[in-house]
């Protein structure tokens, strides 16, 4: 599950100053719901996201494939007015975007709009949220179209490497078959029942967190939240499930005789963000394995002669089970070799920190970026709800610069020493033709055999 804050750093630096700045103010709707409202200045668009709470991809009861195919029906197979698919061409015709995602928490829903065309994308959209009709025809066609695309990504050696290590990780419970959506006859089982269910247990008043952005007054933002949660359930089914991991260091290397490059990735884990320092992370990431200047890139390229280079990243299974990963494809002769290089490298890193200089050339790109972006309500509002996912304060996706200001050589430094795991603490695996291109490691043939690797 990517971390959306990640995705929107870069355009989320708002500033402003003087009579009308930006604002974060946290409102009860008239009819009784919570919000936070961003206003912007000269916005020309409103922005509405909201996250609905989720237990389904932890219930052992539940189709892990439902959400996915759910998310995509609602807005797709008609609602109570609207016949199937014509809100793609009326959300076209107002210049409105509307969307509905799925995480392992959360089901995130994002409707975006002209001032003046709020009120019809609010009707539309809530009349497909409140009774949408769930058509066969249309849930066949996503649900076929979803099978062809997880059977193709299925086939890549990354898509199973990620899989052997969700076995490792987590084991043989709901969380990893909806992240893997494996077994893949979970997906061709799922029924417009099933969805219909999935879509009244979620798709409700009571506990979601809600942003809206833009040139907008509490009057107006108040009414167009009342007016989309119009008709929705007040609550939905939750169970108390919980979920372990197992991060134990391994090495395994998945045999894939058919294979036509080997990959290797290395997988630790790393604090929630909701504990803080997540630009140090970014940063330290983006030092460790973001483009050609990277310290990853530098050593494939210095001591394996390479010409490819590994990428290093930041993603979770939930919100709190956060983990870093590093890795890429490799030339299957120099598998082990690379797992040794990458992994010296790394621990150098640990030790020293970023390259001198870095900090300040990534702090510059950052800054100019903000003030393009300052007045974009759709990335404001996204990176308040990931802050109120994180139980923080909204009102720091309108201030990004004053905490980017905060971090310095020291507090990465510290962040290194204290948050990133050791070299000597992560899973490590290999997808190879060659059974024995990892020394040392537990070879499987399928991921879920790395349940009887120690």
């Amino acid at each position: 599950m990517k971390h959306f804050a990640v995705a929107v750093i870069a355009t989320l630096m708002l500033t402003g100053c003087g009579d009308d700045a930006p604002s974060s103010n946290t409102e009860t709707s008239p009819g009784g719901i919570d919000y936070v409202r961003l206003y912007i200045p000269e916005a020309e668009v409103v922005a509405i996201q909201i996250a609905w709470p989720t237990d389904w991809p932890l219930r052992e009861d539940a189709n892990q494939a439902v959400p996915y195919i759910g998310a995509d029906l609602i807005l797709a197979g008609g609602a109570e007015g609207f016949p199937a698919r014509e809100v793609v061409e009326m959300f076209a015709d107002l210049q409105v975007t509307g969307r509905l995602s799925v995480t392992s928490d959360s089901v995130l829903g994002s409707l975006v709009a002209p001032e003046e065309n709020l009120k019809k994308a609010v009707e539309i959209a809530n009349a497909h949220l409140r009774a949408p009709l769930l058509e066969k025809r249309w849930f066949e066609e996503i649900q076929q179209g979803f099978a062809a695309n997880m059977a193709e990504a299925s086939a890549a050696t990354a898509h199973q490497g990620f899989a052997a290590v969700r076995w490792a990780v987590l084991g043989d419970v709901p969380l990893r078959r909806a992240l893997s959506v494996d077994p893949p006859e979970q997906i061709t089982s799922v029924t417009p029942e099933d969805v219909a269910q999935w879509h009244r247990e979620t798709i409700v008043r009571k506990d979601a967190k809600v942003v809206i952005a833009g040139a907008i007054d509490a009057d107006q933002a108040g009414a167009a939240i009342d007016d989309l949660f119009v008709g929705l359930p007040e609550a939905g089914v939750r169970v108390a499930t919980t979920h372990s991991t197992d991060f134990t260091p391994r090495h395994i290397l998945l045999h894939m005789p058919d294979s036509q490059t080997s990959t290797l990735f290395f997988v630790a884990p790393m604090p929630p963000t909701r504990e803080g320092s997540e630009f140090e992370d970014i940063i330290l990431v983006s030092a460790l394995g973001e483009g050609k200047e990277s310290v990853l890139f530098e050593a494939v390229r210095t001591q394996l002669r390479a010409t490819y280079g590994l990428s290093a990243h930041l993603d979770a299974y939930v919100r709190d089970t956060r983990f870093l990963y590093f890795g890429g494809e490799v030339e299957t002769a120099k598998l082990a070799q690379a797992a040794t290089v990458v992994r010296e490298a790394y621990a150098s890193f640990r030790e020293a920190g970023p390259p001198q200089g870095f900090l300040e050339s990534l702090k510059g790109p950052f800054v100019a970026q903000s003030k393009k972006t300052a007045a974009d309500p759709v990335a404001a509002s996204t990176s308040a709800l990931m802050a109120l996912l994180d139980d923080q304060d909204p009102s720091v996706a309108l201030d990004l610069a004053s905490e980017l200001d905060r971090v310095t050589s020291e507090t990465l430094r510290q962040r290194l020493a204290n948050a990133f795991p050791a070299a000597q603490d992560f899973i490590i695996v290999a997808v190879s033709s060659d059974a024995d291109a990892l020394p040392n490691a537990c070879v499987i043939s399928e991921p879920r055999d790395v349940l009887d690797c120690q």
